[in-house]
């Protein structure tokens, strides 16, 4: 598909430029694909890498598969940024591929979680085993989709990356002052934002929100790895 035409893309917030990647081994695939690299358009800073691997089967795939490259470890605002430019490329893949569904495999890195949570992506509870060649071998990985109609705006304001390690926490179980300790914040500070995890969520408790949360695949059961 390198042949195929790709449009620049904007939200009057975000651009996607389309670009051909300098290294081939920035993404593990080696199908036709469709890449953009994403960026802010107030100060042209980048965000990350796009990448959309269309079904091979076929003159007209129905599939896609969506790889990010996002900096580990970024902040809110990059996500939520990137969360629109990814909102943004399947958006136009829907209308102008006529795809079906697009899926997402990941890595368990909550940069690119936090991304195709926000986007509307459904993340299954649970992981796929050995599912991705990691730096020492086959892991596990996360898998979601989305259809046209989830690549809608969200309903309500998304989780900060902080609120989303508490709730990660919370769905393990963890006591506040655990989740204190774990994370290096005091436990006043954990409980307020366990406070604003069950406004954004409109859980009644911290088990309706955890329950929530593994609904709509905002957190996911992990495997233990013993």
């Amino acid at each position: 598909m390198a042949s195929d035409p790709v449009v620049t893309l904007s939200d009057g917030h975000v651009t996607l430029e389309p670009s051909i990647l300098q290294s081939p081994d920035a993404f593990p695939s080696t199908a036709r694909c469709l890449t953009w690299r994403a960026r802010r358009l107030s100060s042209g800073s980048e965000l990350g890498v796009i990448h959309l691997v269309p079904d091979p089967f076929g003159e007209s795939p129905v599939r896609a598969r969506l790889e990010i490259k996002v900096d580990a470890g970024a902040d809110t605002a990059t996500v939520q940024a990137l969360a629109q430019a990814v909102r943004l490329a399947c958006s136009w893949a829907f209308s102008a591929l006529n795809l079906a569904v697009i899926t997402w495999l990941g890595p368990s890195e909550p940069s690119q979680r936090a991304v195709v949570n926000e986007v509307g992506f459904r993340v299954h509870p649970f992981p796929q085993r050995r599912a991705i060649d990691g730096p020492s071998g086959p892991i596990d990985a996360w898998y979601a989709d989305l259809t046209p109609r989830d690549a809608r705006a969200p309903a309500r304001r998304p989780l900060t990356v902080r609120e989303h390690h508490v709730l990660t926490a919370m769905a393990r179980g963890r006591s506040n002052q655990q989740i204190a300790a774990y994370l290096g914040i005091s436990e006043n500070t954990v409980k307020n934002h366990v406070r604003s995890i069950l406004e954004v969520l409109q859980a009644p408790s911290r088990t309706a929100a955890v329950i929530e949360a593994l609904r709509t695949g905002l957190v996911s059961v992990e495997f233990d790895p013993q």
